[in-house]
């Protein structure tokens, strides 16, 4: 057989076969249905932290804020005097929760710098400290609570009075007030809150201030922002 016609005989035996080879090549690599694509893998969704936070336990935390102070002043001199300044302090304390219900007990301690007067009398605040109940509703997710608060509290107050020397008391008194307090972590919050101090009034001896026994009536207004760890 000549060689031209060898090679025309096997060329036509090979061409059959030459659709089959892409088929193939798909099925070596996988592919079902002859399609050639490769499998794609979903991304996976991200889960959000949906825990549920609760308002039970102890807390110890820190605050600071701003207070307006006034003295009435009767004996010596019979006038009432304003002040104001800033304080900063801590606290601790305790919540029971049932349900959207918080209960709780605290006791803070504040440094203060609330100083006022008028020209002939002054006053300054040193610290303040009390010891409260608290009430509160939770929101419902439970990361919001809304309280009232009151207590027992005390302060103590520097007077001076213009050319003569000065007294100083630590007064017995009441608190009362309220605030807002958020879940910013499993293990933290946060409070904004407002509180009135009223104390008893005490009396500064003859001569301390001048003039004859001096009866002295504080009273405060605070708000204050804090940050609370639980445990």
């Amino acid at each position: 057989m000549q060689p031209w016609r060898a090679g025309a005989l096997a060329f036509a035996l090979l061409l059959p076969a030459l659709p089959l080879a892409p088929g193939a090549s798909a099925a070596d690599l996988g592919d079902k249905g002859g399609r050639g694509r490769i499998a794609r893998t979903d991304p996976v969704p991200l889960v959000e932290d949906v825990s549920p936070f609760s308002w039970n336990g102890f807390y110890i935390g820190v605050h600071a804020g701003y207070a307006w102070s006034e003295i009435d002043w009767r004996g010596a001199f019979a006038e009432s005097t304003g002040g104001d300044g800033w304080l900063g302090g801590g606290q601790i304390g305790y919540n029971w929760q049932r349900g959207r219900l918080v209960l709780g007990a605290e006791a803070d301690i504040s440094s203060a710098w609330v100083d006022g007067g008028s020209g002939c009398c002054s006053h300054s605040f040193e610290w303040l400290t009390s010891v409260r109940g608290r009430v509160g509703i939770a929101s419902l997710d439970n990361r919001w609570l809304v309280y009232g608060t009151g207590g027992v509290a005390w302060a103590n107050v520097d007077y001076a009075s213009a050319g003569f020397g000065g007294h100083s008391d630590t007064h017995f008194g009441w608190v009362v007030g309220g605030g807002i307090e958020r879940a910013l972590a499993p293990r933290l919050t946060a409070r904004l809150e407002y509180l009135y101090y009223d104390f008893d009034s005490a009396n500064a001896p003859a001569g301390a201030l001048g003039g004859p026994a001096t009866e002295l009536d504080p009273s405060a207004h605070v708000v204050r922002f804090g940050l609370n760890l639980k445990f």
